[in-house]
């Protein structure tokens, strides 16, 4: 079993890891976005393929943080993991809260950008509906 210590700190390291994967996603959808726009259909499969392969590894990733929260008797939610963080050592807390408000930010960026992308693909697939005289499917509405 893996002491209090070792567990935080891998948690810390998991949270630099996904920080990175989320960068590196951050990065692939703008990529995406251009693809999309210039409807680069096979380009666009492979880039689906390597970023479905960073959300595999940040789900696992998520999956760890959870479990290992709850191992510690802490609710498995960001407001559990600022309780963590509350309770290490000042200048621990400090880098911890910052690096996991970085995280958060990169999420949030990550979705943002996901949902442009799926409304640039929305408006694409309701133009191609308006020129075939198609019904728009209703898997396409928002």
């Amino acid at each position: 079993m893996k002491t209090l210590q070792e567990q935080v700190k891998e948690l810390l390291s998991e949270i630099q890891s996904d920080r990175k994967y989320y960068i590196k996603l951050i990065h692939l959808l703008k990529q995406q976005h251009t693809m999309i726009i210039e409807r680069k259909t096979d380009a666009i499969d492979e880039l689906n393929q390597h970023m479905t392969t960073i959300y595999n590894l940040l789900a696992e990733s998520t999956r760890k943080r959870m479990a290992t929260l709850k191992n510690l008797c802490i609710p498995p939610h960001a407001e559990g993991m600022r309780f963590l963080f509350s309770r290490l050592p000042a200048t621990h807390h400090i880098q911890a809260k910052a690096l996991w408000d970085d995280l958060e930010l990169r999420v949030r960026e990550c979705k943002e950008l996901n949902e442009r992308n799926a409304h640039i693909l929305t408006m694409q697939q309701d133009i191609v509906n308006t020129i075939l005289g198609h019904e728009p499917d209703p898997i396409y509405q928002r």
